[in-house]
């Protein structure tokens, strides 16, 4: 493994194809499908250029990368190939041809479909949509606010799963994703940001033993603290409101209520919702994501860190003073891979300053 990967096909380890590539690019990007693109080299062979390269990574076969670690081979990807891009040369030598593709997701998005369903909740929509597909496991977390009673109105799909997934989980502060095993077995994760687990990786800067040589870090406070509205039960014609609480773990010291010092903003908020309950969850879940207001970027390879960073974990930066040290959340990672290094170029979010984290300060999510 030349560049300290394998790459397989259909699940089966190719060592030709490992033995050709010579760059590997793999972006992992939340709420986003995980693209890939990998250059093989190719050369003249019985007057014809890359026969058998082409006929190997040909439209629609699954590909998998999988990186080398001191625990063992991570899959970083696995997906169908959807594109090729080709450079020929006279003579065949200095040619390639670079692949890319996306990971399973991709097979989610590519039909629109009508299902109804008269009672459930979106964990189970989502599970029960999970399900059609081979190779994937779920792993979802309950939506016990989110439910669809036929007494009052059933859930119709009108898009495609993918679509409709990111959807469903959106409007309960949820992401989607798929990660692999070795073994070509996915797991799709639709699941609240976990923020209460030990950090993975310790990103040093400032410090002697540093493994990043500088981080950019900026913070935005012009996010909504708050929401308002009213809804209409249009069983009863009751108006829906109440307050509700946002404890969510915080990263930090100081969540954006802080750093915003005294200036409450706002945002309006109704939803077609059959109870209170639903209310206060789309309230919540908006707010969720509002209070990401810290976001941050840095590069390191595998050789500074000694280990692989994957998006949807926490990582810890040390060194960079009382406000910026402290766990980040990983929303992004740009892998590339070539005959010299694995570098990762890494996207961090926070949701609060200072290096203390702790829990949810009661963020308010106040209906009026």
């Amino acid at each position: 493994m030349g560049l300290n990967i394998l790459i397989a096909l259909d699940d089966h380890p190719d060592a030709s194809l490992t033995e050709q590539a010579t760059r590997v690019e793999v972006y992992e990007k939340m709420d986003q499908n995980t693209h890939f693109q990998i250059r093989f080299m190719i050369d003249v062979c019985n007057d014809d250029i890359a026969d058998r390269l082409l006929n190997s990574v040909n439209y629609g076969r699954q590909l998998s990368v999988l990186v080398q670690t001191d625990q063992g081979l991570q899959c970083l990807v696995k997906g169908p190939i959807l594109q090729q891009n080709a450079c020929l040369q006279h003579g065949g030598a200095g040619s390639w041809l670079d692949v890319e593709g996306e990971d399973s997701g991709y097979l989610m998005g590519r039909e629109v479909s009508f299902r109804v369903t008269p009672s459930g909740t979106d964990a189970d929509i989502v599970r029960t949509i999970i399900g059609n597909y081979e190779q994937l496991s779920p792993d979802v977390t309950d939506t016990p606010e989110s439910t669809h009673d036929e007494d009052n109105h059933s859930h119709a799909q009108r898009d495609n799963d993918l679509a409709l997934i990111r959807s469903l989980a959106q409007r309960n502060g949820y992401h989607f994703w798929i990660t692999w095993d070795t073994n070509g077995e996915g797991t799709a994760h639709f699941k609240p940001r976990a923020l209460d687990g030990a950090a993975q990786a310790d990103l040093i800067v400032n410090l002697g033993n540093n493994n990043i040589d500088s981080i950019q870090v900026s913070a935005d406070t012009r996010r909504p603290t708050q929401t308002e509205g009213q809804q209409i039960n249009l069983r009863t014609n009751e108006v829906i409101g109440q307050s509700a609480v946002l404890n969510d773990t915080l990263l930090g010291s100081d969540g954006l209520s802080s750093a915003a010092s005294s200036v409450t903003q706002t945002i309006q908020l109704a939803p077609t919702v059959d109870d209170a309950g639903a209310m206060e969850n789309r309230s919540e879940a908006a707010l969720r994501e509002a209070q990401w207001f810290i976001n941050a970027t840095c590069s390191t390879s595998i050789f500074r860190l000694c280990k692989v960073v994957r998006f949807h974990t926490i990582v810890n930066l040390r060194g960079a003073g009382t406000r910026h040290s402290g766990k980040y959340y990983v929303t992004g990672v740009r892998h590339t891979i070539d005959a010299a290094t694995h570098n990762m170029d890494l996207e961090l979010a926070r949701n609060a300053w200072g290096n203390e984290a702790g829990p949810g300060s009661g963020l308010p999510s106040v209906i009026f």
